[in-house]
């Protein structure tokens, strides 16, 4: 039986696809909004080669994977090139039907890797990485410990785009705080235009026990917009988002307003809902708070 260190995360749309945790927790793991990977059992490490294969195998007989494949966990891109292909070749020996391998990476993952070793694992099946953006403007990214800025991000988006991988860019509402709201927001919206991913989904914030902001927020030293501040970033987040051709999510279940739109051709019409519900003051018209109150609880 496959076993897995839990909890364990993976994006929702990859719900479908066998998930392969290659690696347990994430290697950067200092992000202060994040509680994901804070426990002892989740201390980032490789899985040696022979248990990958193992679960693989396994998988494999047991008719677990099919067309998709997601390599878990935090930021599996951080394994060595040779790790990776060597994996991914593996996957594809005991499943030649996939169709797709996917998993989270972080800038400084990209940026290390280079365009060549991108277009390597592109060539074995690595057609989209989901990156934590959070936020474009660089004190916020600063306070969060992202350990990247605007322009290393802009940096590792153009490299993800040469090697022809696709990127879904994760931003968060809220995560300037009231103090930098607007900056945040308006900062965000200009580092995805320079981006340019092909997806993006805009979450809000959650204050969960065990991240570090929670504790700030605890101490008075962070302060959360409240609904119509979240609705206002991202009014600004998409007035200064310019996407080729991309989709623009905030269908989150931590989000107030769920939006579902493909960049150029829907923005007015979002930007128009937006204002719409700005301007009534009308919380009936966003989602309730027991959304939140419900997702809070994992």
């Amino acid at each position: 039986m496959i076993e897995y260190v839990t909890p364990y995360f993976r994006p929702p749309s990859e719900g479908n696809s066998f998930i392969l945790q290659a690696t347990i927790g994430c290697s950067h793991n200092q992000c202060t909004y994040c509680a994901m990977y804070r426990g002892e059992e989740q201390k980032f490490r490789a899985r040696p080669m022979e248990e990958v294969k193992q679960i693989i195998n396994e998988a494999a007989e047991s008719g677990l994977i099919d067309d998709r494949v997601f390599i878990a966990d935090g930021n599996a891109l951080v394994l060595s090139q040779k790790k990776l292909v060597e994996i991914m070749g593996y996957l594809r020996e005991k499943s030649p039907g996939i169709g797709r391998i996917r998993m989270y990476a972080n800038v400084g993952d990209i940026l290390r890797k280079g365009v060549e070793n991108l277009k390597e694992l592109k060539a074995l099946g690595l057609d989209m990485v989901y990156i934590g953006f959070e936020s474009g403007d660089n004190v916020v990214l600063e306070r969060i410990k992202k350990g990247a800025n605007f322009d290393e991000t802009v940096k590792a988006s153009r490299m993800l785009k040469e090697a022809g991988i696709m990127n879904s860019a994760m931003v968060l509402l809220g995560m300037g705080g009231v103090e930098r709201s607007a900056e945040h927001a308006e900062a965000t919206g200009k580092l995805l235009t320079a981006c340019d991913p092909e997806y993006v989904g805009a979450l809000s914030l959650q204050l969960r026990p065990g991240a570090p902001v929670y504790e700030e927020w605890k101490r008075g030293e962070f302060e959360l917009p409240d609904k119509f501040r979240m609705i206002k970033e991202l009014e600004i987040l998409v007035e200064n988002t310019e996407l080729t051709d991309g989709f623009f999510f905030s269908n989150h279940i931590s989000n107030y307003l769920p939006v579902k739109a493909k960049f150029p051709g829907d923005k007015e019409d979002v930007l128009r809902r937006i204002r719409t519900v700005l301007a009534s003051g009308d919380e009936s018209l966003l989602r309730p708070d027991y959304y939140r109150e419900v997702i809070n609880q994992y």
